[in-house]
């Protein structure tokens, strides 16, 4: 059964009159009920639910429906549950709608036809002025498109609190992504009566729907997740629970209440950049015939000298990352510019750098003439921890 269906019942028909709901209603195996929806709102709080039912009589006035409203719920094992302490309901039956005041709680409803005969998509607005714990507990009989009977029950549980007791201890402003390497943490704990015991704070942390990380407390550290290379190009929501609900709580930033639900996405680094006295091949194709360029003096170190970096820009600075170089290889053309095979350059870290620095053939060097240069060209290619497969090439004019 679907949570919309009281809706409808609500909107066509336009005919009351008072009468008696059961104060105590049971279901189990031969007759059974599921959950439908679990609700956190705040005391006068206005709330929606919306839904769609599918591949029902055209005809209302094969449907019959109850919804009751009850206080208490009992788990008596075995799939047998009751409601008990009913304060009101909704009853359609054979045309008729009569329905018994609901305390403390107001309704309105909303419905509007499918695409497809038997379709309907619907709403039913609240707000209850009451905290507390809430089950609306729902029957439907009837056919359905195709002339079969049908029986269905649900419930929904809306769980009611104070507005004033529930606020966020320290501010949270969590992005909706983040770039790999950054540090992120935030405290969900809330101030107000009945929330201050901190075993009773814990969350849980999905990647498409699947449970990746949990921990107690309203402690989170995120790095585990953006610093983790693996992580990259994923999307995650971060639930914060007390007592194994999710908590809704006052925000003023919002019209209506906010919960402890947040999600985000981890990027790679925005940007490769390089560092280097050689120009790109882009950069020396760019060239005209009337450019200068300086030529490139391999007696001084840092001449030698190409160097990475990932960077991406953050509040109030930047993220630096320094490229792996997996499979890396280094050539040159001639090939006689650097040395051997197996030793043609040594990479490593400096700063926030990570750098390639050339092992030149220092008889190749001397070679040169006076006042000559010679046209080198460079290939680099590698593959970063994020998956970017390089392939670089730099030009320059030695001596």
């Amino acid at each position: 059964m679907k949570k919309i269906l009281l809706t409808i019942t609500i909107m066509i028909f336009s005919s009351t009159v008072v009468f008696s709901q059961a104060s105590r209603v049971t279901f189990g195996l031969g007759k059974p009920i599921e959950v439908l929806d679990t609700i956190n709102v705040f005391v006068g709080e206005h709330f929606e639910i919306k839904d769609k039912l599918s591949d029902w009589s055209h005809n209302f006035g094969d449907l019959t429906y109850t919804l009751g409203v009850y206080l208490d719920k009992i788990d008596g094992g075995n799939g047998r549950i009751t409601f008990e302490r009913n304060i009101g309901g909704l009853e359609y039956y054979r045309g008729r709608l009569t329905y018994s005041n609901l305390q403390g709680i107001k309704l309105k409803s909303n419905v509007e036809k499918g695409v497809n005969p038997g379709d309907y998509e619907v709403q039913l607005s609240l707000d209850i002025n009451s905290a507390g714990v809430y089950y609306f507990v729902g029957l439907i009989k009837g056919k359905s498109e195709r002339g079969s009977h049908f029986e269905y029950a649900g419930y929904w549980i809306v769980n009611c609190s104070p507005r004033a007791q529930r606020e966020l201890t320290h501010d949270i402003n969590l992005k909706d992504f983040y770039y790999y390497g950054e540090s992120v943490y935030l405290d969900f704990s809330l101030s107000g009566e009945g929330m201050d015991k901190i075993s009773n704070y814990y969350f849980r942390i999905f990647e498409s729907e699947k449970e990746i990380y949990s921990g107690l407390g309203s402690y989170i550290n995120l790095g585990v997740i953006t610093k983790n290379t693996a992580m990259v190009n994923r999307s995650f929501r971060v639930e914060g629970y007390y007592g194994g609900r999710i908590i809704q709580f006052f925000n003023p930033s919002l019209p209506g209440a906010d919960s402890t639900i947040w999600n985000f996405k981890l990027l790679p680094p925005k940007s490769f950049e390089f560092l280097t006295n050689w120009l790109s091949e882009e950069e020396f194709n760019s060239l005209s015939k009337n450019d200068v360029i300086d030529a490139i003096d391999m007696h001084v170190v840092e001449n030698r000298k190409l160097k990475f970096m990932y960077y991406s820009p953050i509040e109030n600075g930047a993220m630096v990352t320094q490229p792996e170089l997996r499979n890396l290889t280094v050539t040159a053309s001639p090939p006689e510019f650097l040395v051997g095979s197996s030793n043609k350059y040594r990479a490593y870290d400096d700063g926030i750098w990570k750098v390639i620095e050339l092992n030149v053939n220092s008889r190749f060097l001397s070679s040169i003439s006076d006042n000559a240069t010679i046209k080198i060209t460079l290939h680099i290619r590698f593959t970063t921890q994020f998956g970017d497969q390089k392939d670089l090439t730099y030009i320059g004019y030695v001596f």
